[in-house]
């Protein structure tokens, strides 16, 4: 192996960077991760699971299983669970929400075939615009973190003004601020951003 500058690195240092990474990013990755028997039964789930699986996203853990909020999607997740192989797979779920979704990637374990691990992308980021930094490294004010993480859940700006009780002028003019903090130029960049500063 050779690294940029044309040094020589031995595959066994390689590898400890590979597990520097892995090590760093499974620490900061807060997607959903559980371990489901093959009837969706919860063995195992990370701490951001329990925080991230309730409303508004579809999935969410209920008398010990993993269930979606709409039944007639339950039958979809239970298809997916059943059918997962050695090799990574994915379905869409959507919930009684149309507006939130999520992308579960799945497989089953190696050497115990009944049990099948799953991680989620979700429509909703998985952390607040405080808690990942973004309002820190935007300057954003107090009100502005806020009308953020309302945008970044997809609620248009007349719902974040009745939700803030605010007016939606205010709303407008602090969209308009934050787009500029952010150098962005459409509501869809500003997604973009803050789907990938908020999802690890």
């Amino acid at each position: 192996m050779q690294g940029a500058l044309g040094r020589k690195i031995a595959p066994a240092v390689g590898r400890d960077f590979e597990l520097q990474f892995e090590k760093m990013l499974g620490a900061l990755d807060a997607r959903p991760r559980l371990v489901l028997d093959r009837d969706c039964g919860l063995v195992w789930c990370s701490d951001n699971a329990t925080r991230l699986l309730v409303p508004p996203s579809p999935l969410h853990i209920e008398n010990g299983a993993l269930a979606v909020d709409d039944p007639s999607a339950n039958a979809a997740l239970a298809d997916f669970v059943e059918a997962a192989s050695g090799s990574c797979d994915s379905v869409l779920l959507r919930g009684r929400n149309t507006r939130h979704w999520a992308m579960v990637i799945g497989w089953s374990l190696p050497d115990d075939t009944d049990l099948v691990c799953l991680l989620m992308n979700l429509s909703i980021p998985h952390r607040g615009v405080q808690d990942s930094g973004l309002a820190r490294a935007l300057r954003l004010t107090a009100t502005e973190t806020r009308v953020l993480d309302h945008f970044a859940r997809l609620y248009s700006p007349r719902e974040i003004a009745q939700q803030m009780a605010i007016s939606l002028s205010t709303v407008r003019s602090h969209l308009k601020q934050i787009h500029s903090k952010a150098g962005v130029e459409s509501a869809v960049q500003l997604t973009q951003l803050v789907r990938g500063f908020c999802a690890c």
